[in-house]
């Protein structure tokens, strides 16, 4: 494999600022490697006059758009979402379909702020189940985090892959277009229990 697509590819993945030590532990190439790389690809990008540039700041490296066109393209850039209401969509997309009143058993009442955030922003939706209401994730949730999968049961599995439970699959399903969710946390619990569930949403989130 080439390393220098390997280095732009793996700064590309990282979407924030890394020093080569930090790509040097990803990648498994020397840090002077990388930045002999970085600066080749910096010097690539300039040359064919991209809207993407390779730019070191500091001590750091980062890939991102050229400033010149950054307020044109930040129109079609997604909104961000906080840490929590991540953590938040990526329990319902785990369990889904998810009832919100089980989901308050794992978040407690920001649920209802968390829920309605989701699906103004497109991700999930909500539909009446009894008392309740029923959470799944949108075709537009896929869209929304670069996913592939766009079948229920395909999201269930890549999460319980994320979070390191073992993933059953639910024969009784019939698998419908949803979507799949962003890196889960770690600390996703497994959907047998309602206990399991609201101690792992109590441990912070992993770093960004």
């Amino acid at each position: 494999m080439n390393p220098r697509a390997i280095v732009e590819a793996a700064l590309f993945s990282a979407g924030k600022a890394l020093t080569p030590e930090e790509l040097a532990q990803t990648t498994r190439l020397e840090p002077e490697v990388i930045r002999s790389h970085l600066r080749a690809l910096a010097q690539e990008y300039t040359k064919r006059e991209s809207a993407i540039e390779v730019a070191q700041i500091g001590t750091k490296w980062t890939m991102q758009i050229r400033s010149e066109f950054a307020e044109r393209a930040r129109a079609f850039a997604p909104p961000e979402i906080d840490r929590d209401l991540l953590k938040t969509a990526a329990l319902i997309a785990y369990h889904q379909p998810l009832l919100q009143s089980d989901l308050f058993d794992m978040i407690g009442s920001k649920v209802y702020e968390h829920t309605k955030g989701l699906e103004d922003l497109g991700l999930i939706n909500r539909k009446p189940s009894g008392r309740s209401l029923a959470l799944t994730t949108t075709r537009y949730f896929a869209e929304f985090f670069g996913l592939k999968s766009t079948d229920r049961e395909g999201i269930r599995r890549l999460m319980a892959q994320k979070a390191g439970v073992p993933y059953k699959e639910r024969p009784e399903e019939t698998p419908d277009d949803t979507s799949e969710a962003p890196e889960a946390p770690n600390e996703l619990p497994p959907p047998e229990s309602n206990e399991a569930s609201r101690q792992a949403a109590a441990v912070p989130a992993g770093s960004p």
